[in-house]
C-alpha cells in the first residue's frame, strides 16, 4: 500500500510540469495574442485554434529537443506557429499578426529568463538542501513561470497595448527588430547557461554548474533585458505619435487650402453676385418694355438667358453646404473642361455634426483622385459621378470615375485616399474602394454622433 502511494506520488510530480509547461502555458500565450489583437472572434473559434496552437506547440517542442535548434531557429519556428494560428481568430494583417507574435514571445522569454535566475540562485541551492521539495520542485517552477509570464504581459498590454494596436506595418516593422533580438539573447542566455547541467559534490554537497555563472551581471542582464524591452515599446509609441501628428498636419495644411479656395471662390461669386443685382433693374425695364410691346417670344429668350446666367451665377451645385458648393464648383468646372461628363446629385444636412472643413477634406481629395484617373482614359468615356444619400445618422458618400480598363487591382493608398481615410476614422465611419472593368468606385460611410444625440 506505501509503495502505490509513493508510485502515486512521484507520478503526479511528473505529470504536473508537463500539463502546466506544455498546456496551461501556451494558452496563456495564445490568450494574450488574442487580447493584444483584439480581434473581437466567436468564443468557441478562439479556443479551437488556441487547442491548435497548444497540440502544435507541443510537438514543436518535441521536435527542437529531438533535432537540437532550441536556440534563434526554434524561436523563428515558434514566432511562426504562433502567427499563423493567431491570424483567423486576430483578424489582422500578417505584418501585425507578426509583430505582436515576435511581442508576445519576447515577453515570455523576457519573463523566463527572470525565473531561471531565480531558480538557479535561489531555489536551487534550498531545494537540494531539502530532499522533501525535489519532486514537486518542476511543478513549482512552472507555475512561477506562468504567473511570471502573465504579469509581464498584463503590464505591457496595460501600458502599449492600444499604441501596438494603433501601429501601422512600418512602425510595427521598425518596432519588431530591437523586440526579437531581445527574445534572441534571452533565448541563447536560456540554452547556453541556464539550461546547462548542475554538478552536486557528493562529499560536501556542494551545487555548481558546469559553467562559472556570474549571478549578479545575469540578474543585471535580465533586468536590463526587461527594461530594453519597455523602451523598445516606448520608442514604438513615440514614432506611433510623430506619424499621426504628421498625418494630422498634413489633413489640417489641405484644410486650410480647401478654406483658402472657398474664399476666393466666395470673394469672386460676390462680386458677380453684386454685378449681377447692379444689373437687374436693367433687365426687368427691359422685360417690361418687351411685354408692353407684346414681344412675348423676344420676352421668353431674354428670360431664358437671364436664367442661364442665374444659373452660372450659382455654379449649378446646390449641396445645402455653402463650402462644399465652392469647392465642387471648382473642382467639377475644372473636370468639365477636361472633357470628363459629370453627374453630381448630393445633398449635405444641414445642423450636422459633420465640420465643413471635413467634408471638403473628403470631397477635394476625391475629386482630385477621379480627375486625375481620368486624365490616363481616352476621350468619350471620361466620366465621374457623385452621389450622397443619408439614413438616420449614416451618411454614405459613392463617387465613380472611369479609370484605365488595363487596372486590375485597387492602387496603394495615396496622399489623397489617406487623408480620406484619416477623415472617415475621425467620425466612426470606414471606407471602401474597388476596380471594376475599367470603373472605380469609392465609398464613404460616415457617422455623424450630432445626428444620433438628436434622434
Amino acid at each position: 500500500m506505501m509503495e502505490g502511494t509513493v508510485f502515486g506520488f512521484w507520478q503526479w510530480y511528473m505529470i504536473l510540469p508537463a500539463v502546466l509547461g506544455h498546456l496551461i502555458l501556451p494558452a496563456v500565450i495564445f490568450s494574450f495574442f488574442c487580447r493584444y489583437c483584439r480581434g473581437g472572434c466567436p468564443f468557441f473559434v478562439k479556443w479551437l485554434w488556441c487547442g491548435i496552437y497548444v497540440a502544435l506547440s507541443a510537438l514543436l517542442t518535441a521536435m527542437e529537443y529531438k533535432l537540437g535548434f532550441k536556440g534563434s531557429l526554434g524561436l523563428a519556428l515558434e514566432i511562426v506557429l504562433l502567427a499563423c494560428c493567431g491570424k483567423s481568430p486576430g483578424k489582422k494583417k500578417w505584418v501585425e499578426t507578426f509583430a505582436v507574435s515576435v511581442l508576445i514571445l519576447s515577453v515570455f522569454s523576457v519573463a523566463n529568463g527572470i525565473i531561471s535566475w531565480l531558480e538557479k540562485r535561489i531555489f536551487v541551492p534550498i531545494i537540494f538542501s531539502h530532499e522533501k521539495l525535489i519532486p514537486p520542485s518542476d511543478g513549482a517552477r512552472e507555475l512561477l513561470k506562468i504567473l511570471g509570464v502573465m504579469a509581464l504581459l498584463w503590464a505591457v498590454l496595460g501600458r502599449f497595448g492600444r499604441i501596438v494596436e494603433e501601429g501601422d506595418k512600418r512602425t510595427l516593422g521598425w518596432m519588431t527588430v530591437p523586440v526579437f533580438f531581445i527574445a534572441m539573447v534571452e533565448r541563447i542566455i536560456q540554452n547556453s547557461i541556464y539550461g546547462d547541467s548542475l554538478s552536486i559534490d557528493n562529499v560536501s554537497g556542494e551545487i555548481s554548474s558546469i559553467i562559472d555563472i556570474n549571478h549578479g551581471e545575469m540578474l543585471f542582464l535580465q533586468i536590463f533585458a526587461c527594461i530594453c524591452l519597455f523602451l523598445a515599446l516606448f520608442a514604438h509609441g513615440k514614432i506611433v505619435c510623430i506619424f499621426q501628428e504628421t498625418e494630422r498636419l498634413k489633413l489640417l495644411k489641405q484644410q486650410a487650402d480647401s478654406q483658402e479656395l472657398y474664399v476666393q471662390e466666395a470673394a469672386m461669386r460676390y462680386k458677380q453676385t453684386r454685378a449681377f443685382r447692379h444689373d437687374i433693374k436693367n433687365h426687368l425695364a427691359v422685360l417690361e418694355k418687351l411685354l408692353r410691346g407684346d414681344q412675348t417670344e423676344e420676352a421668353w429668350r431674354y428670360l431664358s438667358q437671364l436664367k442661364e446666367a442665374a444659373e452660372e451665377l450659382s455654379g449649378g451645385i446646390s449641396t445645402g453646404n455653402a463650402a462644399a458648393d465652392a469647392l465642387l464648383c471648382s473642382k467639377l468646372g475644372l473636370a468639365r473642361q477636361e472633357g470628363v461628363e459629370v453627374e453630381c446629385r448630393i445633398r449635405i444636412p444641414d445642423n450636422g455634426g459633420i465640420k465643413d472643413m471635413d467634408w471638403c477634406v473628403l470631397l477635394a481629395n476625391g475629386a482630385d483622385n477621379a480627375i486625375k484617373a481620368c486624365r490616363e482614359v481616352e476621350k468619350g468615356r471620361k466620366y465621374l459621378k457623385l452621389e450622397g444619400r443619408k439614413k438616420g445618422n449614416f451618411y454614405l458618400i459613392t463617387m465613380e470615375n472611369s479609370c484605365r480598363r488595363d487596372m486590375e487591382e485597387v492602387p496603394q493608398d495615396g496622399t489623397g485616399l489617406s487623408n480620406i481615410r484619416a477623415t472617415a476614422k475621425k467620425y466612426g465611419g470606414r471606407v471602401e474602394n474597388q476596380v471594376s472593368s475599367g470603373s472605380y468606385q469609392l465609398k464613404v460611410l460616415l457617422i455623424d454622433s450630432h445626428q444620433e444625440k438628436e434622434i
